[in-house]
């Protein structure tokens, strides 16, 4: 184990003490939790060792092998997990690239959380969109909205979220938004939210 990572779970260990949560590693990462680990994925704190820059590499190595704009790839990555591996939706789309199980399961990913196994996944999909509608537009509409409703309204389909998905988008792929993230934190802060006896950062924009 790294100096740094045992040292981590020591100090957070002493300051979640109070409040039940427990520290551990599982996978190389620290986990923070207060609820069994059949609901681990929805409630607990995690921080993944798979830095940003790997991320990006990652993708710029399998876009070039699948010959997909890399790019385009970064694009939607920012804009669905903000290049998050652990990011898992209401809807349950997951990962870097938000795969949906059906999606991934017809692109080969056994792992959606897997990160090689996500941006694979994504890129393959991406070239998929790309091969059938040759318009950047409409593959990051029917990455978001389906090809059903693409093909349905032959164009950019008429609900709110999918517009301002595709102008998004648009944002992130000509550069206006920025595409790297902030340097995530390694140490939890203090303020942690109780809801309904149970510890978590998600949608209370403690980060």
């Amino acid at each position: 184990m790294k100096r740094w990572l045992f040292l981590l779970v020591i100090f957070v260990s002493l300051n979640c003490n109070a409040r039940g949560l427990r520290a551990r590693v599982e996978n190389g990462e620290v986990v923070f939790t207060n609820i069994s680990k059949n609901l681990f994925f929805a409630n607990a704190f995690r921080y993944s060792t798979v830095g940003k820059a790997k991320i990006l590499r990652i993708i710029k190595e399998m876009a070039k092998k699948y010959n997909v704009d890399a790019k385009l790839v970064m694009a939607i990555a920012k804009i669905e997990s903000d290049y998050n591996p652990r990011s898992v939706s209401p809807t349950g789309a997951k990962g870097i690239m938000q795969l949906m199980d059906k999606t991934a399961k017809e692109y080969g990913v056994n792992n959606p959380l897997n990160v090689k196994q996500n941006i694979r996944g994504g890129i393959l999909f991406l070239k998929h969109l790309i091969n059938k509608y040759h318009n950047v537009k409409l593959v990051a509409a029917a990455y978001n909205a389906g090809e059903t409703a693409v093909d349905s309204y032959g164009g950019i389909p008429p609900y709110r979220e999918t517009q301002r998905y595709v102008k998004k988008f648009l944002k992130a792929y000509s550069g206006s938004l920025h595409l790297k993230s902030p340097r995530l934190k390694r140490i939890v802060k203090r303020k942690i939210v109780e809801n309904n006896g149970v510890f978590t950062n998600l949608g209370n924009g403690l980060w």
